[in-house]
């Protein structure tokens, strides 16, 4: 063998040993990158889930709280709907994390569908994730406007400010997910593809370069500083919304603050009302039948439905699509002498509105002084019964008395008696 046949031998043997530690090593580097890659999804799609779960209650609370109408819970469609959605693609999708002798190859391949998956999520993201989410809320905006009395085109073309707020914010979602994918996804995808690449060609060279895959690239699967500054976002967007809607909820709404009555009283779910200090038994306000009132504030305020119709009828009616005007006509039956129904035109005043609160606020406070004066007594109630030939003696030692004596009678009877000193 000749001198250079000898070199090219070497320089062949060196170059086979080089070739086999480096893609040993790039095979542990792949495999660790993938096994942090499955993790950061496991933490992302964990923690949509659980803020799912945690917003369900929260929506029907925030519901019941401020008696929103029946279209609120329809959002809890698109809640429910993400977590099935997450948690069955991840059934379906169930990658399996290749073993310490698993070829090169098949790491990489592995590595490449998992990628290739998140940046189609991603890229939908709103066909599976948002839409569901603003479709129900649109649908709540417009009923609700709809509700106070407004026209559909009113109701529409209100409806469309608070939409444009839910629009923003998810299209500022969408830019971040596209974001994620243009920064993060697509050069992971390029390399695993050029590393395929190489691996089918049967081929490595030892200056090839896949930085994301070794973890030598700057950044990390997840930035931690886009993580923050999105939960700092989403939560100010939250907040400003729900506070909104709380506000909203609270606020008079415009609505006058009248009645034609100054009192309401009830008999079963029927009002009694007190005008010019007569009770009557109410039947119907302008052509609305009382009972079809009473229904509406049931099925909207649930239990704040009675103080709904005393104090804030204008309100009431305007959402059912009735606005009352300066005075109103009520078919009233007398409950005292003479008995007869009959119609009144009575006005709509700010001063009736203001006696009917007042006398409820009483009446509130009168309910309050009832029932710490019955907790009262049962405390009292339940106190042993100390026999007279006992605390007679105790009596008479704490008060420093000669003498002391006592009798119980009832019905004119002697029923115990007591004396000491």
């Amino acid at each position: 063998m000749s001198p250079d046949e000898f070199q090219q031998a070497w320089h062949a043997e060196t170059s086979k040993t080089r070739i086999t530690v480096n893609a040993d090593l790039l095979k542990k580097e792949v495999q660790r990158s993938q096994r942090d890659f499955r993790t950061a999804i496991l933490i992302r799609d964990y923690r949509e889930v659980g803020v799912a779960l945690v917003m369900l209650p929260v929506w029907v609370i925030m519901g019941y709280a401020l008696s929103l109408p029946w279209t609120w819970y329809l959002v809890m469609i698109g809640i429910v709907w993400g977590i099935v959605f997450i948690l069955v693609d991840r059934k379906r999708h169930k990658h399996t994390l290749p073993g310490p002798e698993e070829p090169l190859l098949n790491s990489a391949n592995e590595s490449l569908a998992q990628v290739e998956h998140q940046i189609w999520l991603l890229r939908n993201v709103v066909w599976w994730y948002l839409l569901p989410y603003a479709i129900p809320m649109f649908v709540f905006f417009v009923h609700a406007c709809k509700s106070i009395g407004l026209s559909w085109p009113a109701a529409l073309v209100a409806a469309s400010f608070p939409s444009l707020f839910v629009v923003l914010l998810y299209a500022f979602l969408y830019v971040l997910n596209q974001r994620e994918v243009r920064k993060r996804l697509e050069p992971r995808r390029v390399e695993l593809l050029a590393l395929i690449a190489s691996l089918n060609d049967e081929t490595t060279d030892e200056n090839s370069d896949y930085p994301i895959l070794t973890g030598t690239a700057r950044g990390k699967l997840i930035s931690p500083r886009n993580l923050i500054i999105r939960t700092l976002i989403g939560l100010i967007l939250l907040a400003v919304g729900v506070g909104g809607i709380i506000v909203l909820a609270n606020l008079d709404d415009g609505y006058p603050k009248l009645a034609p009555f100054t009192d309401v009283s009830w008999k079963d779910d029927s009002p009694l009302i007190e005008i010019d200090g007569q009770w009557l038994a109410l039947y119907g306000i302008d052509g609305i039948a009382a009972k079809d009132i009473v229904d509406f504030c049931k099925r909207t305020y649930k239990d704040k439905w009675q103080k709904r119709f005393a104090e804030d009828l204008v309100e009431v009616m305007t959402k059912m699509g009735h606005a009352p005007g300066d005075t109103v006509k009520l078919e009233v039956l007398s409950v005292t002498p003479p008995v007869g129904k009959v119609t009144k035109e009575v006005p709509m005043t700010a001063a009736n509105r203001n006696a009917v609160r007042k006398k409820a606020e009483k009446r509130a406070l009168s309910a309050e002084q009832l029932d710490a004066w019955k907790k009262n007594n049962e405390r009292e109630s339940n106190e042993p019964n100390i026999p007279l030939s006992e605390l007679v003696p105790t009596l008479r030692k704490e008060h420093k008395l000669v003498g002391f004596a006592a009798r119980v009678m009832v019905d004119g009877k002697i029923v115990e008696s007591a004396a000491d000193g």
